[in-house]
């Protein structure tokens, strides 16, 4: 083994050439509390879907807890049971089907 002492240890015309630069323009966002770093859409998702989950949650509904191990690691935002209108669900459902992989 030896030790690198660099920022870089892939050349940027090999990120150019495998595609990655042309396709992955993630939005990063930083929470200036915690200075944890989150991709954007990530954030959207998880807010919006804890909005739902307190939706639900005041309707009486059950909430899907996470299904894998994956969802499970993920940081959780923190849920208030608030009725949302009709109108507000059917928007965020729109656009968490728009974010999601």
């Amino acid at each position: 083994m030896m030790e690198l002492d660099t920022t870089i240890m892939t050349p940027a015309p090999v990120f150019e050439a495998s595609g990655h630069v042309a396709r992955f323009a993630d939005w990063m966002v930083k929470d200036t509390k915690t200075g944890e770093v989150l991709r954007a859409d990530h954030l959207v998702k998880a807010v919006l879907q804890a909005r739902l989950d307190g939706d639900k949650q005041a309707r009486g509904q059950p909430v899907v807890e996470a299904s894998s191990e994956k969802d499970k690691k993920k940081k959780k935002v923190k849920t208030t049971a608030v009725k949302l209108s009709d109108e507000e669900v059917a928007v965020y459902d729109m656009i968490l089907a728009r974010v999601r992989p």
